[in-house]
């Protein structure tokens, strides 16, 4: 855009300067021409002009100047050379124009040439252009009233609200009986009043889980191996029943039928067949979960009791 301004000053200052001398000179031909010839106040317009100039001057369009009238540029393309021959080239420049007065107007698009620091104004012969009225010739010039609203299909069903409320109870009747169960298995959990028997010493267990948990990373098979025995000899202390000799199921069932919590039970149950696949059947756990057995292992220990 600043090129453009400088073009049209350049052009202002020298059509004041050089106005005799460009009497003397015989101006280039140009051809001018504007598709389609009628259009309305805004339709954009194809416009192209063909003028040929000596070699070493190129020439552009100048928007801003008196010549164009009521019509703009809306955009202006690149001049391109269409051929060279006998020292002169011809030159091909296009653009698109809109124009923004009704009826018959016509405009001269002024063409800037530049020659290195010289610049020389080129206003080609008027172009006529029609532009046509929007409106009709009998209509009112006033505007018309809106149309009455009309009702929309796909309005909201009369069974959303009741819906929404359903599950809204639903989702606290859920959250209400999580938390009834909740409570049931800390009261559950919570030791039994009167004295009780200090608990054995858990020195075995201990040093069995802190085997487990040295070889978790490097040597799962390892370290699940002495999960199991740690948590079966455990079982085997606290509830009497003949854990290392029982498959998990087995002794998950011999653990409910023995008093134990069923937690518990099915803690120690998931536990051991866990360690079943790791030892036996060549399952690697991911190292998350590997940490999680381990952490069970050692609630089992704590809770066996």
């Amino acid at each position: 855009m600043s090129r453009r301004v400088f073009l049209s000053a350049a052009l202002l200052a020298a059509a004041a300067l050089g106005a005799g001398a460009a009497g003397a000179q015989q101006p280039p031909a140009v051809e001018v021409t504007v598709e389609p010839s009628s259009a309305r106040i805004g339709d954009h317009l194809r416009l192209t002009v063909r003028l040929v100039l000596p070699d070493g001057q190129q020439p552009e369009f100048a928007p801003g100047t008196a010549g164009w009238g009521a019509v703009e540029p809306v955009r202006l393309e690149a001049p391109r050379q269409l051929s060279s021959a006998g020292g002169e080239t011809a030159w091909l420049l296009e653009a698109t124009v809109a124009p923004f007065a009704l009826g018959d107007i016509a405009f001269s698009p002024t063409i800037a040439v530049t020659a290195g620091p010289d610049v020389q104004p080129i206003e080609p012969a008027p172009v006529p252009l029609r532009v046509l009225p929007t409106l009709l010739p009998d209509a009112p010039l006033e505007l018309s009233p809106l149309a009455p609203p009309v009702a929309i299909a796909g309005a909201e069903s009369p069974l959303l609200r009741p819906a929404i409320a359903a599950g809204a109870a639903f989702a606290l009747g859920l959250f209400a009986a999580l938390a009834i169960l909740l409570v049931r298995r800390v009261g559950r959990r919570a030791p039994a009043p009167g004295p009780a028997a200090p608990p054995p010493p858990a020195e075995p267990a201990l040093e069995g889980l802190l085997l487990a948990e040295s070889a978790i990373e490097t040597d799962p098979v390892a370290a699940y191996r002495a999960l199991a025995a740690t948590v079966r000899a455990e079982l085997t202390r606290r509830f009497g029943i003949p854990a290392t000799a029982l498959t998990a199921a087995e002794l998950r069932a011999r653990l409910e039928a023995s008093g134990a919590d069923r937690w518990v039970a099915r803690l120690a149950g998931g536990l051991l067949e866990e360690c079943d696949a790791v030892v036996y059947a060549g399952y690697r756990p991911a190292p998350e979960r590997r940490r999680a057995d381990l952490a069970m292992a050692y609630e089992l220990v704590g809770e066996a009791g």
